[in-house]
């Protein structure tokens, strides 16, 4: 007995001594005001072992009796813990300074949450303060320069709430690319103009196919994942934040125009025409009898020169105003585009309340967004609805939702395409002696017959007293004031987004969610041509056909157009979370689901035809002749598709990480039985965990590879009968179809490899992240010519294949930290080693991805060849580089030439930020392209018309090259003879050889402008308001007064007179609308 008791109390003993060797610890992780620390780092001081907690801040780690906890995380200052007996350690961590910076906190697909460090792939992301260091109107132009290897085309100010163009890593098909997909909580967005940046928390930015891979087909060109603000605990009340901005928006940068040559067509346009009354023109003309005028009907400046001579102006021949039947002084306008702008005025104001205890969270934000545009009569008004809420139902259940409603109106000829009434005459054909202040002082002067007034009239001799259209119409161009008054482009839109979840948690390992997600979309159009445009145009078929153009329909009578989109898309979703300590080494995180998605869009469109029945009845039934409909009479676009996925991640003491995810597709895009697989895997390991080098504050290597098959469209894999808008016997017809798709069909595929090196030294004083990746896309649909005796012209097959290779570079700098002074710096680098077009399809060497236009410029994808060339006319040349010329002193052309890529090699930004003696911040933020062509239309053509500086300066003489070439004059043209090959050099008349560049031989190469620019894109000088001080402390918790500008300076630019960050279109400009800059206000009051 006496052994069994001596031998019982042995083992016990031992339970004990083993219970004090190794427990489990649990506990959370929150910050002083009760918020969670999301994926803090638990570590075992003098150990290797360590962890991540979960979402939520919670965490079980295996411990010893005398074992330290250090307990750190983003933006906090360690804590150490000892255990001692203690099962429980809940942490409260204190913010700390820049140099307690330890990792930051992603969010991928479903809104899944990770520690950064955890990550294989690239993940760049942008904090709400780094987002919106001035209040922009979209969140792309908010991210410009901000993430490397983003490269973000705006678009000017005065194109009223415009989409800008966003790529990551370039293209990634023989097409112009859709772009990268949105994300807002877990919510798909189709567009991202209606994401309100003021309720924005971080923006993660998911590039290849790796980090995008549980998107599925939605993610092949990058993801850019959006978190929202949510509620905070740590107040009793409610919290009250204001946010108020006003920006004046100013024209900046317009083309370099000539100043001293007027009107005309320079044939006999070197002089002024002198006017002659005649018998039955109208006796008011008599004041005007004997003095000389400018053509009227030409719209080009090849004129005579301005030196204050008196002329009868184009309004004196218009009754009604004081200036009517009198001459003036013939003298430059310097500034007459400026002046035809507007000052815009944009303002933004928010309101946010927020509530938070231990069991809820509820966050109500408001945002009004009221602009003024440059252009007459634009403008745009958005209300933004966002409320973002959780709810602990019990211990196990929690219920969210997050809510967004935007509603905008908005009336805005956004037309920079050639030929529209802006910029489409002032940079191309135009009459350099107009005063713009005089064309707004007069619109809407009408004769007394009805015809507007304007510029561009005829000439007095072609006066019928019987048609006051004859003279008195426009004979290309209505005053651009009076067309603006009398046409009116109107979008109303609707969109709803958000989602509801329901989450159990079964237990501290386990989570389920349920979701559903709702996006819907409603447009309305509303467009409408007065009859005063019918009124205002001339007799002549010049006058008729640019109106057709103007109008953009075949119509220059009172016009009516409507239509309306309905977009709505759902998910259904089902995540499984587990998330488990297996031991002191491992750690597992793991997560699968279902993915449920429907879509339908409705789409109409039709406008009237030969005018309107009732003058200024806006209605198609008041049509003349039957409407037509801009696409099929009420198109319906479905689809469906279920995915199921899965991922995990597996860590080895905090330090050591391999992640893997999978998912697979089943779409009705798709060939029935088909699936899409997206895979990725990857691999990082955090080496300063074991290198314990004292300058080297954390570093880790990552390496992934992910590979993304895309998704068909509707009835990409289908033979469709299209319905026509005409009729017989009352049944619509259909078409038959030309081509026949692949059995074997599918969307292209996309695979990455990346790796990649992170560090940080000095305590966060310095630090950098660099990225290879090398990815291939291939096998795109494509449609071959095939045989017509198959009953097809065409057939849809997989062809082609894209090489692409590319480094980011992300660099931090804290190169002041001091009591008074924090200054820090943060730069992005993207640049594009290589992007070959390896082959297009069997026997077609080339893909004209934008056809030619105007200018001859095309841009096509080569094989062998740079992604996005541009394709043209240019100037041939011998072996040496010299222009070949003709005889009579012109370049000789050579059909087909590359005249560059699209795509800028390299991209990227500077942030710069000073925080002074607490109180003072300064923000600015540089960001900038180097290389990439872009075709300037208005350059084309405006030197043809007599515009531009170039066309009117002096030659190597000295003398003026508008002079007469027996006076010295002309334009100096050197080159070799195309007959001989010898040296020549002629002096051409300016006016001939610059329309035979533009209109007869088509060389679009001089006007082949360089995309290179640096920017200072945004400035911000604010002051943080010491309310304690001023005895307001205990109602406003802060405020912060701020001075902000956009674009204050575009700091360098090869192309002159245009904003290379804001081309409108992939092959250039058209009619580009002027580049602008802001400067205005911010008040920031938290309550």
């Amino acid at each position: 007995m006496r052994r069994f008791l001596s031998l019982f109390t042995m083992l016990m003993l031992c339970g004990v001594f083993a219970f004090a060797q190794s427990r489990v610890v649990s506990g959370k992780v929150t910050d002083t005001e009760g918020n969670p620390v999301p994926f803090a780092t638990i570590k075992i001081k003098g150990s290797p072992i360590g962890l991540s907690a979960d979402a939520t801040g919670a965490y079980s780690i295996k411990v010893k009796a005398g074992d330290l906890l250090v307990i750190s995380g983003a933006s906090f200052k360690d804590l150490e813990v000892p255990v001692g007996t203690l099962t429980v350690v809940n942490a409260v961590l204190e913010k700390g300074t820049t140099s307690e910076l330890k990792e930051v906190v992603v969010t991928s697909a479903f809104g899944i949450k990770r520690a950064a460090r955890t990550s294989s792939s690239n993940v760049q992301q942008v904090t709400s303060d780094q987002l919106n260091t001035i209040r922009q109107q979209g969140v792309n132009d908010a991210l410009s320069g901000k993430v490397a290897g983003l490269q973000v085309q705006s678009q000017s100010a005065a194109k009223v709430g415009a989409n800008t163009i966003v790529r990551l890593r370039g293209e990634n098909s023989l097409s112009v690319g859709t772009g990268a997909l949105y994300v807002v909580d877990g919510t798909i967005i189709s567009n991202s103009s209606d994401i309100n940046t003021d309720d924005i928390e971080d923006i993660n930015v998911l590039q290849g196919p790796a980090a995008a891979a549980l998107f599925g087909s939605e993610g092949a060109n990058g993801a850019i994942v959006i978190s929202t603000k949510k509620s905070k605990k740590g107040s009793k009340n409610i919290g009250i934040e204001l946010n108020s901005t006003a920006q004046f928006d100013q024209v900046y940068i317009l083309p370099n125009y000539q100043n001293t040559y007027a009107g005309g067509n320079g044939e006999f346009g070197r002089d002024l025409i002198k006017y002659n009354w005649q018998a039955g023109q109208p006796e008011a003309w008599k004041a005007l009898d004997g003095k000389y005028y400018t053509d009227y009907t030409e719209d080009e400046s090849w004129g005579p020169r301005m030196v204050g001579q008196e002329y009868i102006p184009w309004y004196a021949w218009y009754g009604g105003h004081e200036r009517a039947y009198k001459t003036a002084s013939l003298t430059p306008q310097p500034n007459n585009i400026k002046d035809f702008y507007n000052n815009g005025v944009t303002k933004i104001n928010n309101i946010n309340l927020s509530k938070a205890s231990d069991n809820y969270n509820v966050r109500v934000s408001y945002t009004n967004l009221d602009i003024k545009g440059l252009l007459p009569n634009s403008w745009l008004k958005k209300n933004t609805f966002n409320i973002n809420s959780t709810f602990d139902l019990s211990n196990r259940f929690t219920v969210s939702a997050n809510i967004n409603y935007i509603n905008s109106q908005r009336n805005a000829e956004n037309d920079d395409t050639y030929s529209n009434n802006s910029t489409g005459s002032f940079n191309q054909w135009f009459h350099r002696d107009i005063d713009v202040n005089i064309l707004r002082e007069l619109r809407g002067l009408k004769t007394p017959g009805g015809v507007l007034a304007t510029w561009n009239h005829d000439n007095p001799e072609n006066y019928s007293a019987t048609n006051e259209k004859a003279f008195y119409g426009a004979y290309y161009w209505m005053n651009p004031y009076s067309f603006a008054d009398n046409k009116k482009d109107f979008t109303a839109t609707d969109r709803l987004f958000g989602d509801a979840a329901l989450t159990f948690k079964v237990n501290n390992d386990l989570k389920m969610r349920v979701t559903y997600r709702r996006e819907q979309f409603n447009s309305r159009i509303d467009n409408r041509q007065y009859q005063n445009i019918e009124n205002g145009a001339g007799t002549t078929f010049a006058g008729q056909n640019i109106f057709e153009t103007l109008s953009g329909r075949a119509a220059v009578w009172g016009f009516y157009e409507r239509g309306f989109t309905t977009n709505i898309r759902q998910n259904y979703e089902f995540l499984t979370s587990y998330s488990k300590t297996i031991n002191k080494n491992f750690k597992l995180n793991a997560n699968a689901g279902i993915d449920i998605l429907k879509v339908n869009n409705e789409y109409m469109q039709a406008h009237t035809m030969g005018g309107l029945s009732i003058k200024d009845f806006f209605s198609l039934t008041n049509s003349i002749n039957p409407i037509n409909f801009t696409t099929n009479p009420n198109p319906i676009s479905n689809r469906k598709r279920n995915a199921l996925f899965a991922r995990a991640d597996m860590g080895f003491r905090n330090m050591l990480f391999v992640e893997g995810a999978f998912r697979r597709e089943y779409s009705s895009t798709e060939a029935q039985g088909y699936a899409i697989d997206t895979k990725s895997v990857g691999a990082s390991f955090v080496f300063s965990d074991v290198l314990k080098i004292p300058a080297l504050s954390y570093g880790k290597l990552r390496a992934s590879y992910g590979q993304i098959l895309n998704s068909l469209n509707p009835y990409q894999n289908s033979v469709v009968y299209s319905v026509l808008p005409n009729q017989w016997n009352g049944n619509f017809l259909m078409t038959e179809p030309n081509g026949v798709p692949d059995p074997a069909l599918h969307g292209a595929a996309q695979s990455e490899f990346e790796v990649g090196l992170e560090a940080r030294f000095l305590k966060n004083r310095f630090g950098f992240n660099f990225t290879y990746w090398d990815r291939t896309n291939k096998d795109f649909p494509f449609n071959a010519n095939i045989s017509p005796a198959s009953g097809y012209t065409t057939k849809s097959v997989n062809v082609g294949e894209i090489s692409k290779k590319g480094i980011e570079l992300q660099l931090f700098l804290n190169p002041i930290r001091s009591r008074n002074i924090d200054w820090t710096i943060n730069m992005s680098y993207g640049y594009i080693l290589e992007n070959l077009v390896k082959s297009v399809a069997p026997g077609i060497p080339r893909l004209t991805m934008v056809a030619a236009g105007n200018g001859g410029v095309s841009l096509v994808a080569d094989s062998g060849a740079t992604w996005g060339q541009l394709r043209g006319t240019a100037i041939k040349r011998n072996a040496a580089g010299l222009p070949v010329l003709t005889s009579d002193g012109y370049y000789v052309e050579e059909k087909d030439v590359n005249l560059g890529s699209a795509l800028p090699k390299y991209t990227g930004g500077v942030q710069n930020s000073f925080t002074l003696f607490n109180n003072f911040v300064i923000n600015m933020n540089i960001d900038y392209s180097f290389g990439g062509k872009f075709f300037s239309l208005s350059k084309f053509y405006g030197t043809g018309t007599g515009l531009y500086d170039i066309t009117a300066g002096y030659n190597d003489k000295g003398i003026p090259v508008r002079d007469r070439i027996a006076d010295g004059g002309g334009v100096r043209v050197d080159g070799v003879d195309e007959t001989t090959g010898k040296p020549v050099t002629y002096y051409v008349e300016p006016r001939k050889f610059y329309q035979n560049i533009s209109y007869t031989t088509v060389i679009a190469e001089p006007y082949i402008e360089d995309l290179t620019f640096v920017k200072l894109r945004e400035l911000s000088i604010g002051y943080k308001i010491p309310v304690d001080k001023l005895g307001v402390g205990k109602m406003v918790k802060g405020a912060t007064f701020s001075v902000v500008s956009r674009n204050p300076w575009l700091i360098y630019s090869k192309a002159k007179g245009f904003d290379p960050s804001e081309i409108s279109n992939n092959i250039g400009e058209q009619g580009q609308f002027p580049g602008t800059r802001s400067l205005g206000v911010n008040l920031k009051l938290n309550f």
